[in-house]
């Protein structure tokens, strides 16, 4: 084995001895049929971020939102992806792929607004690239990730339903975003090798987060949506859902996945920061994923109750200085909206509601295959055009918005039987990790994709940071390893 594998240790289990910890690699790590390192002791000093590489993303990001906030959408975009793909070249030519991964991963929530006005697949290219340098540099790290048969089978699922969908439509890019969505997972699941970089990619979204934020702001009734003169960018669910996972990275774990541990002060004023961000941003969905993420976390982790309800009780009062602002009255109408008796189903759905009750009717004409990978905008149209009881988008291509709706009409009982196997095995896979690590990011990652697959359709990148978060929780420790690493974190 080579040299290089003994220096990569593995995060997973190193998070039960951070900070300034060693790692008996004797023991062995990996998913079954990877073989253990060779004996060495290896010391972690887990407080020590890329400082220069989140610099790198506060420089691609900051000044091209700034720029989209002006109404300069093009040379926002340009700015973003010209010195994105300068910094990701020259970490190519130095053979540093883990920086070159985590560059594009902390970049993503900016990205996925800035690609727009460039090329929109380009977030794809750029995770699948980091992919393809990893396989010829650490060709041994990439055969333990497809060792993974649930990542695995993930893979070879999207494969076939991105393929079966261009067969039908004949269009490239028809649900070209579940490869996206793979690609993220699989960067998440590879730079674990590299516990620095994942800490610094995790991190660095902060800073995309941010970003987002400082360029949205006031120009529109919802934070994360750009609608000014009938221009139309974003949707409050790209800023959201990384932000509700940002939160709970800070909260959970002790804050240990951005190495926060020993920074209880930089820790809640960033829970503070993502509670008002959830607030302007008005996503029901987000605000749902965090709600899951914060009562596993309160539940699970007796030890740090008393830090997370810290924060909480931080966050609420953070939370009502807002809610007294301008920004504050949009929010509480929205808020409103959702929780008045008088609402319409509809009202409080977004017209999610109206798709709900088309769905059962689609299923019932295709039950067990669908109508086609691919061809669901089409039935959404079909369907609400003969509905007379629709007024969502009636006889209008669109997107079902949630992913459980989305498999079902496109592949039926069938996909959605694969599906629900797929998230169960995840959700115990998970409480195993949790049980043997006292880690709850991973559980509190597949149940945030979970309930925001109820009321969003993102089988995106963003969507494949909380699976790859997911897929850590399915590397486990040997016996011998956990024996001696089973303290609450």
């Amino acid at each position: 084995m080579s040299c290089q594998l003994n220096e990569n240790t593995n995060f997973l289990t190193s998070l039960n001895t951070m900070p300034y910890s060693t790692i008996d690699n004797s023991q062995g790590m990996g998913t079954s049929g990877t073989k253990p390192f060779l004996k060495k002791q290896i010391p972690i000093k887990s407080d020590k971020l890329d400082n220069f590489l989140l610099a790198q993303v506060a420089w691609c990001t900051v000044p091209a939102l700034l720029l989209v906030r002006l109404g300069l959408f093009q040379a926002g975009s340009l700015w973003c992806f010209i010195f994105l793909i300068a910094f990701l070249t020259w970490y190519g030519l130095k053979r540093n792929i883990p920086a070159f991964v985590a560059l594009t991963v902390a970049s993503l929530p900016a990205l996925v607004y800035t690609r727009t006005f460039f090329l929109y697949n380009s977030i794809l290219v750029l995770l699948a690239l980091g992919l393809v340098f990893w396989l010829v540099r650490f060709p041994k790290e990439c055969l333990r990730l497809w060792d993974n048969h649930l990542i695995r089978w993930f893979f070879i699922m999207m494969t076939v339903y991105w393929g079966i969908s261009v067969i039908l439509t004949r269009l490239y890019y028809s649900n070209l975003s579940v490869m996206e969505m793979f690609c993220s997972a699989a960067s998440i699941y590879l730079l674990a090798r590299h516990q620095r970089y994942l800490a610094t990619a995790l991190a660095g979204l902060g800073i995309s987060i941010f970003s987002v934020a400082i360029g949205m702001i006031g120009q529109s009734e919802r934070l994360g949506m750009f609608d000014i003169d009938g221009v139309r960018l974003g949707n409050p669910l790209f800023l959201g859902l990384p932000t509700a996972l940002f939160l709970l990275l800070a909260m959970a774990d002790n804050g240990k996945w951005l190495f926060l541990e020993r920074s209880n002060i930089v820790r809640n004023t960033l829970i503070a920061m993502c509670g008002v961000f959830l607030l302007l941003s008005t996503s029901r969905s987000s605000w749902l994923v965090v709600f899951v993420g914060i009562v596993v976390t309160v539940f699970f982790q007796s030890q740090q109750r008393w830090k997370v309800f810290f924060g909480i009780l931080l966050m609420g009062c953070v939370l009502v200085g807002v809610l007294q602002t301008k920004s504050g009255e949009k929010v509480s109408k929205y808020f409103e909206m959702a929780t008045d008796s008088q609402s319409t189903f509809s009202e409080k759905t977004s017209g999610r509601g109206q798709q709900w009750q088309l769905f059962p009717k689609i299923l019932a004409d295709s039950p067990i295959w669908g109508v086609g990978p691919g061809l669901g905008t089409e039935a959404y149209a079909s369907y609400s055009w003969m509905d007379k009881e629709v007024t969502f988008k009636q006889g209008q291509k669109f997107a079902w918005h949630s992913i459980y709706m989305q498999v079902g009409v496109e592949t039926g009982l069938i996909g959605l039987t694969i599906l629900t196997i797929f998230l169960i095995k995840l959700i115990f896979k998970t409480l195993l990790y949790r049980k043997i690590t006292r880690n709850v990011v991973p559980l509190a990652a597949i149940l945030g994709f979970i309930m925001m697959g109820v009321a969003g359709h993102m089988l995106e990148g963003l969507s494949g940071l909380y699976l790859g978060l997911a897929f850590l929780g399915t590397t486990f420790p040997q016996k011998t390893h956990r024996d001696g690493n089973s303290s609450s974190p």
